[in-house]
This record gives structure tokens, C-alpha cells and sequence, in this order.
């Protein structure tokens, strides 16, 4: 169990927050949820480790407000603040929009496809808030970890905001996807927004 409570926006942010921590067994991961006690602003996840089975429990802590009803259109958004998350760097936001867009891809139902991409533009929203708007690279601070540190060294043209300002003005705006998802319309497009990334 982890030693102190982690602070979190959401449901949403604590379940993506699993995906990208490592298993503290093997180092592989990711963390899946298997059960959900929430007690006032406190929430504890039991977890498993995809690779391992390893099962551990995570405690985290609502920032403000309470928790919405599961499968509520609240319930769906990671962080309605202005605030960036303290528990996922911009390397782990990275990471989990590229993983939930492709898992947007592969998915053969509409509706699951459409709130998987919401989710994922959310996460790249959840990623610019590390960046001032004077820089095109993200502060010291916006990397939690040696292994996200590595990743700005080897590839720092994978962080500019420039290049994640790109990706967002592909992506349709969280409203309209919001739209979308209530409305039950995927819009009659023949080419499904959320593969944008494999226009070239």
C-alpha cells in the first residue's frame, strides 16, 4: 500500500495513474484496478499488475469536490481544474495519450471509440498544462522520474509544445467530443478522427 494518500482530480486521473506506474515487483507493469472503496475524499484501488499478478492497494485523495457517479458524463473527465497533476508527469500524459488513441483505433464499437478518443485528447490537455507559454519545452519539474529524464534526453523533439500544439489542432475540440459522445453520432465521417496520426 502506498505510504501517503496521492493526491488526484479524479476517478479517471487515479485509474490512468495505474497504467503508467510500474509494477514495484517486477518493473513491468501496467496496473489494472480491480476494486474500487471510496470513504469520503479517500479512495482505495486494489490493483494487479498485468505481468506479474502481483496485487497491491493504492490510496489516493480527492483534490476538491466529491466523487461523481460512476458512468456519469462527470465521471469521464480527468481534471476540470487548471491545475496539472502532481502523480502524472508530461512523459506519463504522453505516453497515455498515444496508448488510448491507439486503443481509439482498434476499437470496434463506435461509442467506445469515441469516449476512449475523449479521453485521450484529454490527456494531451493534461500534458500542456506542465508548459509556459514563453517556452517550447516543459520545466525540469514536469519529469517525476530518472526514466521520464531519459526520455526528454534522448528525444526532446518528442516534448515540444509546438509538436503537442499540433496534435491538439488535428483533434476535434473536448466539447464537440462531448457532443458526440451524448448525441450517439459519430457525425457520418468516413475517415474517424480519432486516426489522425496516421495521416502523413
Amino acid at each position: 500500500m502506498t505510504a501517503q494518500p496521492q493526491p488526484v482530480h479524479s476517478l479517471a486521473e487515479a485509474h490512468l495513474y495505474l497504467m503508467v506506474c510500474p509494477c514495484p515487483e517486477c518493473g513491468r507493469g501496467s496496473l489494472k484496478a480491480a476494486g474500487a472503496r471510496p470513504d469520503g475524499l479517500r479512495l482505495s484501488l486494489r490493483a494487479a499488475c498485468g505481468a506479474c499478478g502481483r496485487q497491491q492497494d493504492y490510496e489516493f485523495v480527492l483534490t476538491e469536490g466529491t466523487w461523481p457517479e460512476p458512468g456519469s458524463e462527470a465521471a469521464r473527465r480527468i481534471n476540470t481544474t487548471g491545475e496539472r497533476s502532481a502523480i502524472i508527469d508530461v512523459a506519463g500524459w504522453l505516453t497515455l495519450f498515444r496508448v488510448i488513441l491507439e486503443g481509439a483505433g482498434k476499437a470496434a464499437d463506435k461509442g467506445e471509440a469515441r469516449m476512449l478518443g475523449h479521453e485521450a485528447a484529454q490527456c494531451l490537455e493534461e500534458a500542456l498544462k506542465f508548459y509556459s507559454p514563453d517556452s517550447d519545452l516543459p520545466p525540469a519539474e514536469a519529469f517525476f522520474s530518472e526514466n521520464s529524464r531519459r526520455l526528454l534526453r534522448d528525444h526532446p523533439e518528442q516534448f515540444t509544445r509546438q509538436r503537442l500544439l499540433g496534435m491538439r489542432h488535428k483533434l476535434p475540440t473536448l466539447r464537440h467530443m462531448e457532443h458526440l459522445i451524448r448525441a450517439g453520432d459519430a457525425g457520418g465521417r468516413s475517415r474517424p478522427w480519432w486516426r489522425f496520426w496516421k495521416q502523413r
